[in-house]
């Protein structure tokens, strides 16, 4: 007589066969990374949010701190941010305190509804700006959207923004630890905030820093303001570096992102004073870049950065 357990692989292989998203977009449960004793990352996959990531695809931090875990952009879904929960939930004895959002983007703070399903007293912060634009309607249409691209498996229902602010300069408290809030106006958006877990020699970047993935440069962003910011913290290096997407690195991983910005930058502003438009210039601009052609989300993004810093070239030429 065949014992049951024998049967399960089989079962198992039949049910993948017969329906093979059931596994690739069941729920799954990611690893905490440790950086050092108090600091761990959730690494994100760089593939674009749809069914199978569900939503999920950028860096989360979680600091342990004496009153309770602070988590750091805890992902782009509802789903993402319940499974962080769910995660923090069974590694430490004690609620989320607390949350930063780093930007308006919502593969970043589409997360804090799953949060707040396990944790509803977590206090949630972000910059003033990312507020009054999640409140003007930018909210909906981040969680329209992801809702839309993962086909409604990123199980959003709210939008849960923040309900305190901090800018430039901030210093939060929680419990034993510090947290100081760098602000260098636009950079990648109008609203990124940076976070330094004070005297770990640590600093998570959001997006304003990237490694191995090229994202979106909207209307508010900026590339010059971009690279100013990374001179900016380069200016007073940290031990280590968190981004928003990508693995860890020190200050050469900083500066390979500020080489990208600044070369694409510079060269569409010397090819702008020879009077090419952006689609004349865009084969020397993609040589100039070619070394980051390996790059997750490189041939959907380079032509968009070509076209929004042609943007800011023409504007600051008739300011």
């Amino acid at each position: 007589m065949t014992q049951p357990s024998n049967l399960i692989p089989t079962c198992l292989i039949m049910l993948v066969l017969a329906y093979p998203d059931a596994i690739t977009a069941a729920e799954r449960d990611y690893e905490l990374t440790p950086v050092n004793d108090k600091i761990m990352v959730i690494y994100g996959p760089l593939e674009l949010p749809d069914r199978h990531n569900r939503g999920f695809r950028n860096n989360a931090v979680i600091v342990k701190t004496s009153e309770g875990p602070v988590v750091f952009d805890p992902g782009g879904s509802a789903y993402a941010g319940e499974m962080i929960a769910r995660t923090i939930k069974r590694a430490f004895d004690a609620p989320v305190i607390a949350v930063f959002n780093s930007h308006v983007h919502g593969d970043h703070w589409l997360g804090n509804e799953g949060i707040r399903r396990l944790f509803p007293t977590a206090s949630i912060y972000a910059h003033p700006r990312m507020k009054r634009r999640l409140e003007s309607g930018d909210g909906e249409r981040w969680l329209t959207t992801i809702n839309r691209v993962t086909e409604h498996t990123a199980d959003g229902k709210l939008v849960v923004g923040p309900d305190h602010v901090v800018s430039d300069g901030d210093i939060i408290t929680v419990g034993d630890t510090r947290f100081r809030i760098l602000h260098y106006g636009a950079s990648h958006t109008d609203n990124d905030i940076m976070i330094e877990v004070v005297g770990e020699d640590i600093l998570f970047t959001g997006d304003v820093v990237r490694n191995g993935l090229l994202g979106i440069m909207e209307a508010d962003a900026s590339f010059k303001g971009n690279i100013n910011a990374i001179d900016s913290l380069l200016a007073t290096p940290y031990a280590r570096y968190i981004p928003g997407h990508g693995d860890i690195g020190d200050a050469s991983m900083v500066r390979r992102y500020r080489n990208y910005l600044h070369t694409l930058r510079t060269r569409v502003e010397a090819l702008y004073a020879e009077g090419l438009s952006d689609y004349e210039m865009k084969p020397q601009v993609l040589e100039a870049v070619d070394d980051y052609r390996h790059w997750e989300g490189f041939d959907l993004r380079v032509g968009p950065h070509i076209s929004r810093a042609f943007l800011e070239v023409e504007q600051e030429a008739f300011q």
